[in-house]
C-alpha cells in the first residue's frame, strides 16, 4: 500500500493562493470540499477506494476540471494540487504543457476519465 497523504480544503486554498494570478473567487464551496475530500474516500472504514498515489492525485485534476469549484483557473489549480500531491508522495511529475492541455481537453469533453488521468500521471513521473 502506498503512503497515505490526506489534505483538506485549507491545503487546496493554500495552493490556489500561491499559484493563481488573482484571488480567484470560489464558485461553489461544496464542490471545493468535494475536490479536497475525494482523494480519501474509503470503500469501508480504513480501506481507501483509490489505493494508488496516482489515482488519489488524479482526483484533484478530474474534480477541478469537471465540477469547476473556482470561477476561473480550474486547470491551473487542479494541476497544481495534483502535482503537489504527487511530489509530497515522493513521485514528482514532469508534464509537457501541450500534453497537459490535451488531457484537460479530453477530460472536459468526457473522453478521458479518472483512470486515464492516473495512467498519464504514471507516464509523467520523473523517477
Amino acid at each position: 500500500m502506498s503512503p497515505i497523504i490526506r489534505v483538506d480544503v485549507g491545503w487546496v486554498l493554500q495552493i490556489q493562493s500561491a499559484i493563481s494570478p488573482l484571488n480567484v473567487p470560489i464558485a461553489d464551496w461544496g464542490t471545493l470540499a468535494i475536490m479536497a475530500d475525494r482523494h480519501k474516500f474509503e470503500r469501508e472504514r480504513g480501506v481507501l477506494y483509490y489505493e494508488e498515489i496516482g489515482s488519489r492525485a488524479a482526483t484533484f485534476l478530474h474534480t477541478a476540471l469537471l465540477l469547476r469549484p473556482f470561477t476561473d483557473y480550474n486547470l491551473v489549480i487542479g494541476w497544481a494540487c495534483t502535482s503537489q500531491y504527487m511530489h509530497v508522495s515522493g513521485q514528482p511529475l514532469q508534464a509537457k504543457d501541450d500534453e497537459l492541455f490535451e488531457l484537460a481537453r479530453a477530460v472536459r469533453a468526457q473522453e478521458a476519465d479518472l483512470r486515464t488521468i492516473a495512467q498519464r500521471l504514471e507516464s509523467w513521473r520523473t523517477e
